[in-house]
C-alpha cells in the first residue's frame, strides 16, 4: 500500500513538472506581441490645429422698446371743447391743431384788455410831457408807467388764453386715443389727459447689462448694436447712446440705451428684444465646442495630441463665437486637439492623429 502511495506522488511530481516545462516552452508564443497586431490597436482619432485669430466678440442682452419722446396732451384754459381735428392713430406734426376750445370769453378778455392798455399808454405818454413841464409831480407820472406795464402783461396773458383755446400737437408723432368728445368741459392743467402723442422715429432701446461684463465694452465709443426679433427681415442697427453709471442693486445690472433709426416703423414701445452688441475685435484662441467635454465639477476638458499620445487638459473659456470656445486659459497656438473620438480614449492614450482642416473665421467670411 505505501509503495503504491509513493508511485502515485511520483507520478503526480512528474505530471507538473512536464506542465511547468510545456509553459516555459510556450511562454514567449503567448506573450510576444504581434506589430501588426499592435498597430491595429490604436485608435484612429480626427485632430485640429487651434489658431488664434481675429474675431469680434458679441453680447446679446434682453431689452425693451422705449419711445423717443411721449407728450400727454392737456388743456392750458378752462372751456368747452368744439371741435376734435385729428384722427386717432394718425402721424401729426408739431404745432398742430388738435382741439378747439369755445373762444368766446377769451375774445372778450383780450378785447378788453387791449383797450385799457390802449387807454393807459396815451396817458403814460400825456403825462411824460406834463411831467417835463411840472404840471404833474414824478410821483404821478411814475404811477401811469406802472399802471401801463400792468396792463400790458394783462393783455399779453389774454392773447396767450385766447391762443390756448387751439390746442395744438407739442412734439411731431403718432397720436392716440382721444379721451375727449366735443361739448365736454376741460379745465387747465386737469390730471386727464386728452390724448397722447408718441415720437418712434428715431427709437430707444434699453437693455439690461450685468455688471461683470461691463468691462468688456472697454472705452469703445461707438458700438454698433443690432436687434434679435421675431421678424428675420429686420436689419436696422443702432448705436449705444449711454450706460447708467450706478448699478440697480436687485439685479446687479447697469442699463444701457441704444438708439434707432425706425422709419420703418417696426420696432414700437414695449416690445421685448435682444439686443446684440458688436464689441471691439480681439485676437484669441478659438477651439470647436464639439472638441470640448465637461467634467463632473463643470470645467471644460479637452484632449491634446503631441507625438501620438493624448493628454486630457483643463481649459477656461468664458465666452463662444458662433460654435467656438473663445479660449482665454489653457491652450496654445499651434496645438492638435481631438475633434472626434475621443470619448473613446483615456487620458495617456496613444492615438493615431488625422488632422482635419477647419475654414478660419475669415474664410468663412
Amino acid at each position: 500500500m505505501r509503495k503504491k502511495i509513493k508511485k502515485n506522488k511520483k507520478s503526480i511530481i512528474a505530471v507538473c513538472l512536464l506542465i511547468v516545462a510545456l509553459f516555459l516552452v510556450f511562454k514567449p508564443k503567448y506573450n510576444q506581441a504581434n506589430p501588426a497586431q499592435a498597430s491595429a490597436n490604436i485608435l484612429e482619432v480626427n485632430v485640429v490645429a487651434v489658431k488664434k485669430q481675429k474675431i469680434q466678440l458679441t453680447q446679446e442682452l434682453p431689452g425693451r422698446v422705449e419711445a423717443l419722446r411721449i407728450s400727454e396732451v392737456r388743456p392750458q384754459v378752462d372751456g368747452i371743447i368744439r371741435k376734435v381735428k385729428f384722427i386717432e392713430g394718425s402721424f401729426v406734426k408739431e404745432g398742430q391743431q388738435l382741439y378747439q376750445i369755445n373762444p368766446t370769453v377769451y375774445k372778450i378778455a383780450l378785447q378788453t384788455a387791449d383797450a385799457n392798455l390802449k387807454a393807459l399808454k396815451a396817458k403814460k405818454e400825456r403825462y411824460q410831457n406834463l411831467v417835463e413841464l411840472d404840471a404833474v409831480s414824478k410821483q404821478e407820472y411814475d404811477d401811469a408807467v406802472a399802471s401801463y406795464e400792468s396792463a400790458k402783461a394783462t393783455a399779453e396773458l389774454a392773447r396767450n388764453n385766447l391762443d390756448y383755446t387751439k390746442v395744438m400737437a407739442p412734439i411731431s408723432g403718432y397720436i392716440g386715443k382721444n379721451n375727449i368728445t366735443e361739448g365736454r368741459l376741460v379745465t387747465k392743467n386737469q390730471a386727464d389727459v386728452l390724448t397722447t402723442i408718441t415720437q418712434l422715429d428715431p427709437i430707444y432701446i434699453d437693455m439690461a447689462q450685468p455688471t461683470r461684463e461691463m468691462l468688456k465694452l472697454g472705452n469703445q465709443k461707438e458700438i454698433k448694436v443690432t436687434v434679435l426679433t421675431d421678424d428675420p427681415t429686420y436689419k436696422n442697427s443702432g448705436t449705444l447712446k449711454f450706460s447708467e453709471v450706478f448699478a440697480d442693486e436687485s439685479t446687479d445690472s447697469v442699463r444701457l440705451r441704444a438708439i434707432f433709426s425706425n422709419k420703418d416703423g417696426k420696432l414700437i414701445p414695449g416690445m421685448f428684444v435682444t439686443g446684440k452688441l458688436h464689441l471691439k475685435p480681439i485676437e484669441a484662441v478659438i477651439v470647436p465646442q464639439k472638441a470640448t467635454t465637461r467634467t463632473p465639477d463643470g470645467n471644460l476638458l479637452v484632449f491634446v495630441v503631441k507625438e501620438g499620445i493624448a493628454k486630457a487638459r483643463s481649459i477656461k473659456a468664458e465666452q463662444t463665437y458662433n460654435d467656438n470656445w473663445v479660449v482665454i486659459e489653457g491652450l496654445e497656438d499651434g496645438e492638435f486637439v481631438i475633434l472626434e473620438g475621443y470619448q473613446k480614449i483615456a487620458d495617456g492614450a496613444k492615438v493615431n492623429p488625422v488632422e482635419v482642416v477647419v475654414p478660419s473665421i475669415e474664410e468663412k467670411k
